[in-house]
């Protein structure tokens, strides 16, 4: 933004018009921007590659005088306070996934079928609270699993 940064421009749409909600969309991933987000008084935060379904639901969610914080960005924090029960097959794949191996790759790694493996990444995306294929191997990539 070329005048002022989110932040700001969030503070002054809220103190001038509290009954704005703002979502901010962003490429920050950091727990500390979110956080100034929420002081400023963001209803919500969403990241700029996230899947066009999950900016509808951040915008449905926001209109009904809820929030919404990009799941991404909360599992990847909160993985350091709490362990997300992962079987040993799951970590594995994550990992893979991490080291940027295909699904066929996987397969042909663990000596599974390519559909074994398609379970337990959707698997995984129910459990760690993902949406699809990219948030998954973003996840993966960014955490450095090392199970």
């Amino acid at each position: 933004m070329p005048k002022c940064d989110g932040i700001s421009a969030t503070k002054i749409i809220k103190d001038r018009f509290p009954e704005i909600k703002v979502i901010a969309f962003s490429m920050f991933d950091q727990s500390d921007a979110i956080e100034q987000m929420k002081r400023a008084g963001a209803s919500g935060y969403i990241m700029k590659n996230s899947p066009l379904k999950k900016l509808i639901l951040a915008i449905r969610e926001v209109a009904v005088n809820k929030t919404f914080f990009d799941d991404a960005i909360i599992v990847k924090d909160e993985l350091t306070k709490t362990n997300i029960l992962l079987s040993n097959r799951e970590k594995e794949i994550l990992k893979l996934i991490g080291e940027g191996k295909t699904s066929n790759d996987i397969a042909d790694v663990l000596f599974i079928s390519k559909s074994t493996v398609d379970t337990h990444r959707k698997n995984i995306l129910k459990k760690i609270n993902l949406y699809g294929k990219t948030d998954l191997i973003r996840f993966a990539v960014e955490r450095k699993y090392d199970f």
